[in-house]
């Protein structure tokens, strides 16, 4: 059995919006990778960025459109995705069998499927379905314990 997925990796251009931002063809965000982007957010899924693009006009876009924050690290420039993910994953430490990957470009996924079998790839036409998918349901347990707030567990009961 595969371990529960922490964290779904983001291609932006074609992906969470249509266009390429470099080109000034991108639009606003997609209903649906807005819609996905929070319900997998409201499970505990962190999401992060390997988007092959200019850096500047990447971030000037998320935080126009108030996404900015909804990611856990980003990784944007020229390189290969499969290097930005493993960048990612120790950022995050997260080991690469808990990272899924989507992209609009199938060559992009193959890429990444090739230099890391692990990390399970999507299809940015797929977007709207991912959260329905086993692979993006919760698994109780798969978590740090939670720490009490302020050290209350050291309050002695009276």
């Amino acid at each position: 059995m595969r371990p529960a997925l922490r964290c779904l990796v983001w291609e932006l251009d074609n992906t969470m919006w249509d266009g390429v931002v470099c080109d000034a063809t991108s639009s606003a965000p997609r209903p649906a990778a807005l819609r996905t982007l929070r319900t997998l957010s409201d499970r505990g899924i962190w999401h992060a960025v390997a988007s092959r693009s200019d850096r500047t006009l990447t971030l000037d876009r998320l935080y126009r459109h108030g996404l900015y924050e909804m990611f856990s690290a980003l990784e944007i420039g020229w390189g290969r995705k499969s290097a930005s993910i493993v960048r990612i994953a120790r950022t995050l430490g997260l080991s690469l069998d808990t990272i899924a990957f989507v992209d609009d470009e199938p060559v992009e996924r193959a890429e990444v499927s090739r230099a890391l079998p692990q990390v399970r790839c999507y299809a940015a036409r797929n977007i709207d379905v991912l959260t329905a998918l086993p692979d993006f349901k919760p698994v109780l347990g798969t978590g740090p314990t939670p720490t009490p707030p302020l050290g209350f567990d050291r309050v002695p009961v009276f």
